[in-house]
């Protein structure tokens, strides 16, 4: 039996912010409490947007936090060879197929009525993938997973048994050349062996799709486990709009790390008023089943006592 490995997988697109720190934190302590490995990643495939400074900045922030991992860190960049192998299988596997359409054309081309087509116009789900494949257009183009369910159930330690929608065949690698972050993240994963994901909810209808590919490479899926993302007072995820909330920032002000952690400690029932409070004492406090499933509200009185 495989032991138990999680991991640790920020993208470099942005300076790390509470809400990242709140979810890498209870990744972390998740991890330590039930003795499981612990690796890194860094997910910097994310095309113009990936900043190398933000790479040295987010393992930073992380080890100036208190957080630590198992091993050598893994560039997902340095890997393109490894997904553009996991195409190849699929392709082989006749579960990929080349389509040029954008996102407008392919909207247009599903909700209009089959008896409009002719023989000219683009083609959404080939009838026979492998004839298709065959003949590759002159231009760079996306290729997408063949998804034979119109639905799919994960399941989820916090969440319960999720139905999500995987009716449409989602683009795997782009035109740019570039794997998509659900076939990267899949390869990836089971490349290091992992056997538990711990991640925000917004990435539960990704959980879906990429229990399709773990499936369909015939890899054992992971066991799950999403965790409420942390979003300003207008029900909107932590961002810009809501001020400076970078992790970068408040340590500049004088910030201290068992700060940050008293009040992660309080939105997830740790303890019940913000204290500061050190790493070990809420790797000690904090219990799973304790979490509310409920998205956490930063609030302007929450920051207020973050820089008092």
């Amino acid at each position: 039996m495989t032991s138990p490995i999680t991991r640790l997988a920020p993208s470099p697109t942005g300076s790390l912010h509470i809400g990242n720190i709140c979810t890498f934190l209870l990744n972390w302590v998740i991890a330590k409490q039930r003795n499981w490995k612990i690796v890194f990643r860094m997910e910097d495939i994310d095309g113009p947007r990936k900043k190398s400074i933000a790479i040295e900045e987010s393992i930073d922030i992380l080890r100036w936090i208190g957080i630590d991992w198992d091993g050598e860190i893994v560039i997902q960049s340095d890997r393109i060879d490894a997904h553009q192998e996991m195409l190849h299988t699929l392709i082989e596997k006749d579960l990929a197929y080349h389509c040029s359409l954008t996102r407008k054309e392919l909207n247009t081309v599903l909700s209009a009525p089959h008896e409009t087509f002719s023989s000219k116009d683009p083609i959404y789900r080939p009838a026979n993938v492998r004839l298709h494949n065959s003949s590759l257009p002159n231009i760079q183009t996306n290729w997408r997973f063949v998804s034979e369910r119109a639905t799919h159930v994960v399941h989820d330690e916090l969440y319960g048994a999720q139905i999500c929608d995987t009716s449409h065949d989602f683009v795997i690698w782009t035109k740019d050349n570039s794997p998509t972050y659900q076939l990267a993240v899949v390869a990836d994963d089971h490349y290091q062996h992992i056997t538990h994901i711990i991640r925000g909810n917004d990435l539960l209808q990704s959980a879906a799709w990429q229990e399709l590919l773990f499936e369909a490479m015939g890899w054992e899926t992971p066991t799950w486990i999403h965790l409420p993302l942390v979003i300003g007072s207008d029900g909107k995820r932590v961002a810009k709009r809501h001020g400076d909330s970078r992790i970068s920032t408040y340590r500049s002000r004088g910030v201290s790390p068992e700060r940050i952690i008293g009040l992660i400690a309080m939105w997830t029932h740790a303890q019940i008023n913000p204290i500061p409070m050190s790493l070990e004492k809420f790797l000690h406090s904090f219990d799973l089943d304790k979490l509310q499933p409920n998205n956490i509200v930063f609030t302007k009185e929450d920051e207020t006592w973050l820089l008092d």
